[in-house]
């Protein structure tokens, strides 16, 4: 938009809270006075009305300029011509910037500890009551296949998410079956190891946490490359999970621990010899 009228205006109207614009400059260019809703648009660094003296001894183009209004929603620009050096103006695209992301952090992390205090205070009335047959039937393979069962959910979620209150909540399904999940899982292996050995299956166990920590980033970025977004990558470690709750539900616990013990004697026998 191009004009030489010392009194020309330009109004836009807009849905948003940032807007940029851009113009051009040279000598025969005037002072832009722009308002925001009626009122003058102060500076944010000085606090005065802002004012775009588009005068220059030499041609420039596409210089841009951000407006912010104080809160979201409808608001209505008006940028006006005030004869400076010259009357001559030149406007280019308008475009609505994406809103300002606000800070939730505080209340996030209030939600958060609100939420751990009334599963302390639901435990401590009703737990006992609730889960006390559940945590006995609940072995040290069905734990594990939980916490796996959790990931899973974890990682489908991740597809979807969209805001930060959903990652916080994401982070503390993780930290809930972090730790219990490591320690079960080493519990479990560990009934299925003869004492004797027990290095040379944690070894084993060592080794086999390397590879896990290859081919999980490596699925990954795979998928990330292909689809071209994290969202999918995030939800393609699933079949990790998938795998590992499958293979557990092969597992004979009771048969693989009176295994490890017949071993385990058959080894002590063998050394008092």
């Amino acid at each position: 938009m191009v004009s030489e009228d010392p009194q020309a205006t330009v109004t836009f109207r807009y849905n948003g809270q940032k807007v940029e614009f851009y113009y051009d400059a040279g000598p025969t260019h005037g002072v832009l006075v722009i308002e925001l809703d009626g009122q003058p648009y102060l500076d944010p660094d000085s606090g005065k009305p802002l004012e775009l003296d588009t005068y220059s001894p030499t041609p420039r183009y596409g210089i841009r300029q951000i407006l912010t209004a104080d809160a979201p929603g409808e608001h209505t620009l008006r940028l006006s011509v005030r004869p400076g050096k010259g009357t001559r103006v030149a406007l280019g695209s308008f475009t609505v910037l994406p809103p300002i992301r606000q800070n939730n952090l505080l209340a996030i992390l209030g939600i958060l500890l609100g939420l751990q205090l009334i599963g302390v205070v639901w435990a401590l009335l009703t737990g006992k009551v609730l889960f006390g047959r559940l945590a006995e039937k609940i072995d040290t393979k069905r734990g594990v296949i939980l916490a796996l069962t959790i990931y899973a959910i974890i990682a489908l979620w991740g597809f979807f998410i969209n805001s930060t209150l959903e990652f916080w909540l994401l982070a503390w399904m993780v930290s809930i079956v972090q730790g219990g999940s490591q320690a079960l899982s080493r519990s479990l292996y560990a009934a299925l190891t003869p004492p004797s050995k027990s290095g040379e299956f944690f070894g084993l166990f060592s080794i086999m946490e390397k590879f896990a920590s290859l081919l999980g980033p490596l699925v990954f970025a795979g998928a990330g490359l292909i689809f071209g977004s994290s969202r999918p990558a995030v939800t393609s470690v699933v079949v990790f999970f998938l795998v590992g709750i499958y293979i557990l539900t092969r597992v004979d616990v009771e048969a693989g621990h009176r295994v490890a013990l017949e071993e385990e004697a058959h080894l002590q026998a063998d050394a008092a010899h």
